[in-house]
């Protein structure tokens, strides 16, 4: 009895501890020396590294070894309950109603931050908090990430620039649910129009037109000068779009130009899994599939690059995704 007493007391306080974390009141510096995995242990049950534990749908921390270098991995989600003859019509409405929930909650709560831009900058993460395990638990989305030591800090100020290639519509989702706290993004124009991009708005997403090629240059100019002087993080999609059949696109240079005049680091995410459960096309999901693996790669230094020197850039960060992406998400080669 005392051992489970003591069980449900550290699986209460690692949730709590998760919370802080997620929405960037704690940093991982302050919390190194607790690991949910560790509480989890400690209260007899398995830990994140067990093939037989069911993720949680907040997410599961723990550390794994790559080549002799070990990188914080966590898992979010959890499979569906309902059973698998449940319509998606039903699952649909259901998620979207919730949906419509969590936007005016977060609407409503964003009344109070929207004196600061830091504050504001919280708002994405805060409703994805509220949101996304409707979309875990109803359609049985799971994400397995990795190398979680690389993300930027909204509390330390360290900004850094997320690269992903886009293959989902479920990128979203995964980006902001997993992403670190207080980043922002480039979304298109027509998003603006749609629930979700008044979140967006709110947050500091910028919205570019991308048939008029000045003004979405002039959008993206004006991004530096909010990470440096916030310490904001942008999660952008070198691709420009999501891709049709999963397979990586060739990369625009914009995310590049940014990275070049504000010296911030790259960080590179690559997707695998993603578009086998809802790709770019149609509103079917696919539930209980395999999860979504998501790998944070090494911050890349961008502090000595030149307009002479972007091009060489783009392709050597093309091929480094090449190299982490499944043979099926490669670029076809050309005959």
């Amino acid at each position: 009895r005392t051992q489970n007493c003591c069980g449900k007391s550290l699986r209460v306080a690692a949730a709590h501890l998760h919370l802080l974390r997620a929405t960037g009141y704690i940093t991982s510096h302050h919390t190194h020396s607790l690991s949910l995995s560790a509480c989890l242990s400690m209260s007899g049950e398995p830990s994140s590294s067990s093939s037989a534990a069911a993720p949680a749908v907040g997410g599961v921390a723990g550390r794994c070894d790559d080549g002799g270098v070990t990188m914080i991995e966590k898992r979010y989600g959890c499979r569906s309950w309902l059973p698998s003859f449940v319509p998606q019509w039903f699952r649909f409405v259901l998620c979207f109603s919730w949906f419509l929930v969590s936007v005016a909650l977060v609407l409503v709560m964003s009344v109070f931050l929207l004196p600061r831009i830091r504050w504001r900058a919280r708002l994405v993460k805060l409703f994805m908090l509220i949101f996304a395990p409707s979309v875990f638990s109803l359609y049985g989305v799971r994400i397995h990430a990795k190398g979680l030591e690389h993300r930027g800090s909204l509390k330390g100020r360290r900004s850094v620039i997320y690269l992903a290639n886009h293959s989902s519509t479920l990128d979203f989702v995964t980006c902001s649910r997993v992403l670190s706290t207080g980043t922002i993004a480039v979304a298109k124009k027509a998003l603006l129009f749609h629930p979700l991009g008044w979140v967006a708005w709110l947050n500091g997403t910028i919205f570019i037109d991308r048939s008029n090629r000045e003004k979405a240059i002039k959008s993206m100019n004006s991004i530096g000068k909010k990470l440096t002087k916030h310490g904001l993080s942008i999660c952008v999609f070198p691709e420009g779009t999501r891709s049709k059949d999963g397979r990586l696109q060739p990369f625009k240079k914009g995310a590049m130009h940014l990275a070049m005049q504000t010296g911030c680091p790259i960080v590179p995410v690559v997707f695998n899994g993603a578009h086998k459960i809802w790709g770019k096309y149609g509103y079917r999901i696919a539930c209980n599939a395999e999860p979504i693996r998501m790998t944070f790669l090494p911050p890349i230094d961008t502090k000595n690059w030149t307009a002479e020197s972007l091009e060489e850039h783009t392709k050597e960060l093309h091929g480094l995704f090449v190299k982490h992406l499944d043979e099926e998400a490669r670029p076809l080669k050309q005959e």
